[in-house]
């Protein structure tokens, strides 16, 4: 029977799952961002 070398993890495909939507942290996140965005907007 072959001996199984040790899996390295660092070669692992890893499976990235959004998180389920909170919307007092997204309208927070919004009111942050937006106006950056917009002044940044200006510019292109």
């Amino acid at each position: 029977m072959p001996i199984k070398k040790p899996r390295n993890l660092d070669h692992v495909r890893r499976h990235n799952i959004p998180q389920a939507d909170n919307e007092a942290i997204t309208k927070h996140l919004q009111d942050l961002l937006s106006p950056a965005i917009y002044t940044q907007s200006a510019y292109y």
